[in-house]
């Protein structure tokens, strides 16, 4: 009969050249349960079709002549490390396949509204770590009538209208709590120029001397009611900061 000490170690020997013979395997099963288990993003339902675009149907539902002109920007960051939009790999999980909600190189979330998709309310889906979420920020953009041009009365008259959407949104009594749009957001393009002229009398107002567009923040109530604005070349965006700061998460469903 051997004694138990041999036979213990007789194990531990045994053991060891298991150990020994198979390194490979049991490093790369170590690693890959880590990761999968802990670190690794993946695709996760962030919300429903209908919950998003009931939001896209009320803007569209406002009176004609309040949004005429104006169109809903909604833009996206991922958080908390403010990756772009297209990281997330945001999608809608369809019936006919999968149908991406964003473009390479813009935060701009595209959203089609249809019936057919509204009927279907399928998930839409993002690759996210646990700790991830997608911030959404909500604009209202303008396009003028001059790609490089507009008066000061064409910029009260888009304060205007905004705050009249906000008012039918919100209602008559909850609108007095709602402090008036104030401020148009200007994206000039690379080595652009905003004048602003009155009395034909022009003004700089800002110079964009960087090789990307940049963005300059214009309160039309400053200046003359027939002042005009002009950019040497054609505007990037217009965008009308909203009264009220908007704003949602999409974050990932248990």
């Amino acid at each position: 009969m051997k004694h138990p000490l041999t036979t213990t170690l007789s194990l531990h020997v045994a053991l060891s050249v298991l150990c020994v013979s198979l390194p490979v395997f049991y490093t790369c099963a170590y690693a890959q349960t880590e990761t999968l288990d802990v670190h690794a993003p993946r695709q996760v339902q962030v919300q429903l079709y209908q919950k998003v675009g009931r939001f896209y149907r009320r803007f569209a539902q406002l009176p004609e002549q309040d949004r005429a002109g104006l169109s809903l920007n909604v833009m996206g960051r991922v958080q908390p490390s403010n990756k772009p939009l297209p990281d997330a790999n945001l999608h809608l999980q369809t019936q006919a396949g999968s149908l991406p909600l964003s473009q390479p190189g813009s935060d701009a979330l595209r959203f089609p509204l249809s019936d057919a998709l509204w009927q279907e309310n399928p998930p839409i889906m993002a690759t996210l770590a646990p700790n991830e979420h997608i911030h959404f920020t909500f604009q209202i953009a303008v396009q003028p009538a001059q790609a490089n041009s507009f008066s000061n009365a064409q910029a009260q008259t888009w304060l205007k209208q905004l705050d009249f959407c906000v008012k039918d949104v919100v209602g008559t009594v909850f609108s007095w709590l709602v402090p008036h749009a104030k401020i148009v957001i200007v994206t000039l393009a690379a080595h652009s120029t905003l004048t602003v002229t009155n009395n034909d009398q022009p003004q700089t107002l800002f110079e964009n001397t960087q090789n990307t567009p940049q963005t300059y923040a214009l309160e039309p109530r400053k200046f003359a009611p027939e002042a005009t604005f002009t950019a040497t070349q054609p505007f990037t965006h217009i965008m009308l900061t909203m009264p009220v700061n908007l704003h949602a998460d999409l974050k990932r469903k248990s």
